[in-house]
C-alpha cells in the first residue's frame, strides 16, 4: 500500500532532521515526535529512503554552507503538530548557542501553502486577517451552503451532482472574489500583510521541498522578518494589481499583487460526500526572483 501524503511527509521530515543534524553538528532530540517520524521513514521502501536521504543531505549541505548561523547549532527538535494552529508552520527547529532559532519546513511532493475552508459559518476575513467579512458576503454564500447542507442530509455524493462547478464552486468563488477585493480596498496593506502572515506563518524558516518526480530538492527562504542568514528579506505587497479566474476557471482564482507576487486559490470538495463547506488549495504562482530559492538535482 502506498504511503499517504502525511506519512511520506513525516518520513521526509525525519530524513531532513537527521541530515541537518549531521551537517551542522546539532544534537537531534529523540522525543516522541522524532520517534514517530523515524518510524514513518523506516516504513518507506528502501529506494525511497535513499532518495529522501540524498535530497535531505543536498539541502542540508547547501544551507550549512550558505547560512553561517548553522555554525552555532546546538540541537535540533521536531515541532509539535499543534504549533501550526498558532501560526508556526516550522517542522524542525535548530536551536543555536545564542538561543536563537532556525526553522525548517519539510515538504514531500507538496507545495500548498494552506488548505483553508470556506462555509457559511467561517468568517475567512476575521480568521485570516482580523478584518471581518461584510453582510453582503454572508448573503451571497449562505444560500449555496444551505443547499449543500440539504444534500448532506440525504447523504448525497459530490460525484452524483451534475455540473457541481457551476452550482457550487462558482457562486462561492465569485462571492470570495468580491469580498477579497472589498477587504483590500477597505483595509489596504493591513489586510494584505495579515493574509500573507496567515498563509506563511509568523516565523521565518527555510522551506525544503523534495520533488521526487523531478528528482530535485528545492530550498526556499521564507524571510518575512529578515532573521535568516541566507536570502533577502521579503518586501510584502501593500496592494493588489488584479483578481481574475484562472483560464476562465469555475474553481480557481488568481490574485496578483504588486512586486511580482501572485497567489492561486483553488476550490474543491474535501470529502466524497456533500457537506456544507469547500476547501481551498492555496499556492504561490509567482514570486519576486529573490524569494524563489535554489533548486538542485539529487
Amino acid at each position: 500500500m502506498s504511503p499517504t501524503q502525511t506519512e511520506s511527509g513525516k518520513a521526509f521530515e525525519y530524513a531532513l532532521a537527521l541530515a541537518i543534524s549531521k551537517a551542522s553538528g546539532a544534537q537531534l532530540i529523540q522525543d516522541l515526535t522524532c520517534i514517530d517520524a523515524k518510524l514513518y521513514f523506516q516504513a518507506s521502501d528502501s529506494a525511497e529512503q535513499k532518495s529522501m536521504e540524498k535530497a535531505a543531505t543536498k539541502a542540508s549541505s547547501f544551507l550549512c554552507s550558505n547560512d553561517s548561523n548553522f555554525r552555532l547549532a546546538q540541537s535540533a527538535v521536531f515541532q509539535k503538530d499543534f504549533a501550526g494552529q498558532k501560526g508556526d508552520v516550522r517542522d524542525i527547529i535548530v536551536i543555536l548557542s545564542d538561543n536563537q532559532q532556525i526553522g525548517l519546513s519539510a515538504k514531500n511532493n507538496h507545495e500548498a501553502l494552506k488548505h483553508s475552508r470556506l462555509s457559511d459559518k467561517i468568517d475567512f476575513g476575521q480568521k485570516w486577517s482580523n478584518c471581518p467579512v461584510s453582510d453582503d458576503y454572508w448573503k451571497m454564500v449562505t444560500p449555496t451552503f444551505q443547499e449543500m447542507r440539504n444534500l448532506k442530509s440525504r447523504n448525497t455524493l459530490f460525484r452524483d451532482i451534475s455540473d457541481k462547478e457551476n452550482k457550487f464552486y462558482l457562486p462561492i468563488l465569485i462571492a470570495f472574489e468580491d469580498e477579497f477585493r472589498s477587504l483590500c480596498e477597505i483595509h489596504g496593506s493591513k489586510f494584505i500583510s495579515n493574509v500573507f502572515h496567515y498563509l506563511i506563518g509568523n516565523f521565518d524558516f527555510y522551506k525544503v521541498m523534495y520533488l521526487r518526480r523531478q528528482n530535485t530538492v528545492q530550498v526556499q527562504p521564507f524571510n518575512l522578518n529578515g532573521t535568516l542568514g541566507w536570502g533577502q528579506k521579503w518586501k510584502l505587497p501593500s496592494k493588489i494589481d488584479s483578481i481574475k479566474r484562472g483560464d476562465r476557471s469555475r474553481s480557481t482564482l488568481i490574485v496578483s499583487f504588486e512586486g511580482g507576487w501572485q497567489i492561486s486559490f483553488r476550490l474543491h470538495n474535501a470529502t466524497s460526500r456533500v457537506e456544507p463547506s469547500l476547501k481551498f488549495d492555496i499556492n504561490f504562482v509567482s514570486m519576486p526572483p529573490y524569494a524563489t530559492g535554489n533548486q538542485m538535482p539529487i
